[in-house]
């Protein structure tokens, strides 16, 4: 078992961080325990979250007593700290400014000048030399098309914790301001019999792309001398890439036509998400049925009722929007509705609430300006919310606006898929289809459906084996690996999956280095 321990005062990120390794491990392999629990009977692989100083002992006891794996997410307590070198220092006064990025103009990105930069031992648990600000833009003040969140410098759960420094053969990450090293970010210590890996934020890297280190660490590392939990993989079994997208029709449906048919001729499913007051335009609905008479290929997601920023601003009217739509689409089209995509992409906990209690299945949106808790590495079950509904995060947008004027107009978005590739993430990214209105930066169809063309190729050229999946289709298969468990017995695991068929799809599960396919109720090795 993965034992999660908090504070009292640090709840909040303890529940963020024990759902995203929940997205990682499954439900019944990470629990959160009581501080008691490290003293009496410990599990052999615990997350220390804003850990008290006065917990020191227990901490130093867990890693010395047998070997086990201990990760400290934020706080590292001071005599914990004495023992692994580790020595804090507040924050600099001008770090909440170079935290911050500036908006982005169109055509172009901007990042804050603080940034997280990994150095070569992060490939000890499959990193790479990533750099990552802590805070950019590709739209405006919105969007971040490489889809992580936000890094604060304001003492909340998604703020760095302290200015620390550690001994360099132990630094995983340090953080860069202009240029220039501040202090440490992640760690990696092998203490003794046992090993420790640290981030410097109450909930780690649960918001990106760097989460796959997490994973590695329980799942593979030192697997000869330390306890390993399995990892369910967030790809399908036998494929190396899986990405999903779609078009959001705020304004307009059958205007999609064009992109679409593109797609028929490259073979690539196709998504689009409905703002239901556009089927009150008859012209509008022929797109949905055609779409839908081959359910491989095609599949329609509720995009609300009314669009309303914030599903409304709160439970009942975003039980509502979820209610109307759904009904709405199903009468035009005879399929049910079993996923959402949320209006301007906010999705604030209530609305999950009220899409929850209208029947829904799961919900994409997603955005760097807001509701950072469902900006998340994995898809899967959220924090607080029932099994059986899912969210994934999907920022980046394939927009006009955001090909950038200098250079490969596309580099962004494939280094977005680039991230997702080497880190066994299910890739998401989105577009609008045209209204008279807005174009979406986009100069014409032309030059839209070239560049989705130009990125479709890209990825088939980068993965050995892609899988091309539609929202309904890759939420499924999300929803499936949450439902599924890892039993512990007698110091051997097993998988049990739910009986479902709402996928044909397979998992894969990681475990001491090995990757294997999931043969349900059989032991892993």
């Amino acid at each position: 078992m993965i034992g999660v321990v908090f504070p009292d005062a640090r709840a909040d990120a303890g529940q963020h961080v024990l759902a995203a390794l929940r997205r990682s491990v499954s439900t019944t392999q990470a629990q959160a325990i009581s501080r008691n629990m490290l003293r009496e009977i410990a599990p052999d692989v615990v997350v220390a979250i804003d850990a008290p100083d006065g917990w020191s002992a227990d901490l130093i006891a867990l890693v010395t007593a047998r070997p086990r794996k201990l990760i400290v997410f934020g706080h590292m307590p001071i005599a914990l700290a004495d023992y692994l070198r580790y020595r804090p220092a507040d924050l600099p006064g001008d770090l909440a400014q170079a935290s911050r990025s500036a908006p982005a103009p169109a055509g172009e990105a901007r990042a804050s000048a603080a940034v997280v930069r990994y150095g070569a031992l992060a490939q000890t648990l499959g990193g790479q030399a990533w750099q990552r600000p802590f805070e950019r833009f590709d739209f405006t003040d919105e969007w971040n098309n490489l889809g992580y969140g936000a890094i604060r410098a304001d003492g909340s759960i998604w703020a760095v914790t302290e200015a620390a420094q550690v001994p360099a053969e132990a630094e995983l990450a340090a953080v860069v301001v202009n240029g220039e090293r501040k202090f440490a970010y992640a760690a990696l210590w092998d203490a003794g019999a046992s090993s420790v890996l640290w981030f410097n934020r109450p909930v780690g890297p649960c918001d990106s792309f760097e989460w796959r280190m997490v994973e590695q660490f329980v799942s593979g590392y030192r697997p000869d001398a330390l306890p390993c939990q399995p990892v369910l993989s967030e790809l399908p079994w036998g494929y190396d890439a899986a990405i999903t997208s779609r078009l959001d029709c705020d304004e307009e449906i059958e205007s999609a036509r064009p992109l679409w048919q593109a797609y028929q001729r490259l073979g690539v499913p196709f998504t689009l998400a409905v703002h239901t007051q556009n089927l009150n335009r008859a012209d509008q609905l022929g797109i949905l049925r055609e779409l839908l008479a081959d359910r491989q290929q095609g599949a329609v997601l509720s995009h609300t009722a009314t669009h309303a920023p914030n599903w409304g601003g709160s439970y009942d009217t975003a039980l509502a929007e979820g209610s109307q739509s759904a009904e709405l689409l199903e009468r035009v089209t005879g399929v049910p509705v079993r996923y959402a995509v949320s209006p301007f992409h906010q999705s604030p906990p209530y609305a999950m609430r009220g899409l929850i209690d209208a029947g829904y299945a799961g919900c994409i949106g997603g955005i760097i300006r807001n509701d950072p808790e469902f900006l998340s590495a994995r898809g899967g079950a959220l924090a607080g919310l029932p099994a059986g509904f899912v969210g994934h995060s999907q920022q980046c947008m394939l927009h006009g606006d955001c090909m950038l004027e200098g250079g490969d107009p596309l580099a962004i978005f494939k280094q977005a898929f680039d991230h997702a590739y080497a880190t066994n993430t299910l890739f998401g990214y989105l577009d609008h289809p045209f209204s008279e209105r807005y174009a979406y930066g986009w100069r014409d169809e032309a030059s839209r459906i070239d560049a989705h063309e130009q990125f479709i190729a890209y990825i088939r050229r980068t993965a050995r084996k892609p899988l091309f999946l539609h929202e309904e289709a890759a939420l499924d298969f999300l929803r499936f690996r949450s439902l599924t468990q890892i039993i512990e017995e007698g110091g051997a695991f097993r998988v049990v999956t739910p009986s479902s068929e709402t996928t044909p799809l397979t998992l894969g599960v990681e475990f001491r280095g090995a990757h294997t396919q999931v043969e349900a109720g059989k032991a892993l090795q």
